[in-house]
Formats: C-alpha cells, structure tokens, sequence
C-alpha cells in the first residue's frame, strides 16, 4: 500500500496538512503590505470552503483566483473595518477616562456597539468570498447571518478565543501557529461557514454531491 496515495487516509491527512501550512505562506505573503490583508483573508476563506466543499483544483490556484477576483471589494471593506475599529477604540478610550454617570453611560454603549463589530469582522470576509454582492450587500449580509445564525456565531467566538488564548500562553501551539496558524485557523472556521452558507443555499450540498461523484454512488447502491 502507498501509504502518500490520496486514495488512504494517511495521505489524505499529509495532503490536508501541505495544503494548511501552503494556505498560511500565501496569506502571510499576500498580507504583507497590510492593505491587502482583507483581500488574502478572503482569498483563505474561499480556498479553504472549495477544499472542505468539493477539493477541486489546488489551494494556491483558489487562492490567487479569488485575491485578484475579491481584490477590490475585500480592500474596501478591511479599510472600512479598520476606519470603525478606530473610532470605536478612540470611543472606548474616551469612556474609560470619563467620569460618574457620563462615563457609565459611554461605556455600556461602545461595548453594545462592540459585540455587532466583531461578529461583522468574523463573518465579512467568508461573506464576501461566497456571495458575488456590492459592498453594501455584503456587510448587511454579513450583519444580519452573524445574528440569524447565533449559535453558529458563538461557535466562532469560542474557537477564536481558544485559537488566541492557546497562541498566546501555550507554547507548543504558538509553534504550531507559526507553521500553520493563518491555514489552520482559516479551515476550522471555514468547515462552519460552510455548513452557514447552506441554510441560504439549499441546493449546494446536492450540487457538491454531483460534482465529486458522491451522488452517482448513491443514486447505484
């Protein structure tokens, strides 16, 4: 048996693993200029969705497919997650140094505008790698799945927390972070937008059945 034949799990698995620390370079390269970290994330995500979904093609050629297909809309909006981030920072500065009532009052309102941002930040890019919208579109999309799929929501807030808290204070994970963490990180996520994605795409699963011939074995069985 060869045990590297894609045909076995172990070489499914070594594949899987090239793949992730291949997806984790590109994004690291392609996010050097920090501008274009919004079109390398998108770019992650829609290898990592194609791969979970149907394998077809390779990470890098998805990846540079959709960095130069999303390359404008993603830079716009990182642009615009940055400009809100910093306005909500300064906000949350301001409250933090106010006083009494005032400062009270400032607080419960950038940390109520906090928790809708950063389901935003979570969810845009995959958006905006799936759905072939304007950029209005997406955010409000974007917005509005973050909430309609709560509990998908809290999943990913789990496994952000777990993935920067492990990076941070375990060092064995901080290595492996090094390696893969940007291709790791993309994959676990992706495998739950993919399952978000379907609620609004009902017809996916089966077309993804076609395409990597599962269906036909179910239809001959």
């Amino acid at each position: 048996m060869n045990f590297l034949s894609y045909d076995n799990p172990f070489g499914r698995f070594l594949y899987l693993v090239g793949d992730v620390v291949t997806l984790h370079f590109l994004w690291l390269v392609c996010s050097l200029p920090l501008f274009t970290i919004g079109a390398s994330t998108t770019a992650l995500y829609y290898s990592c969705m194609k791969r979970i979904r149907t394998d077809e093609g390779t990470v890098w050629r998805n990846f540079f497919h959709a960095f130069r297909q999303n390359f404008r809309q993603a830079t716009i909006l990182w642009l615009i997650l940055l400009a809100v981030g910093g306005i909500l920072a300064l906000d949350l500065r301001i409250a933090l140094a106010a006083q009494g009532f005032l400062g009270k009052l400032m607080r419960i309102g950038c940390s109520a505008l906090l928790i809708p941002y950063l389901l935003l930040c979570l969810y845009i890019f995959p958006v905006q790698a799936k759905f072939e919208n304007p950029v209005s579109a997406n955010l409000k999309n974007a917005f509005l799945m973050s909430w309609h799929s709560f509990g998908y929501s809290a999943l990913l807030v789990l496994i952000t927390l777990t993935f920067l808290l492990l990076t941070c204070f375990f060092r064995p994970f901080m290595g492996l972070s090094i390696i893969c963490g940007a291709g790791f990180y993309g994959y676990i996520t992706a495998s739950v937008f993919v399952q978000i994605f379907r609620r609004y795409l009902p017809r996916e699963l089966e077309e993804d059945y076609e395409k990597t011939g599962l269906g036909n074995r179910e239809e001959g069985f």
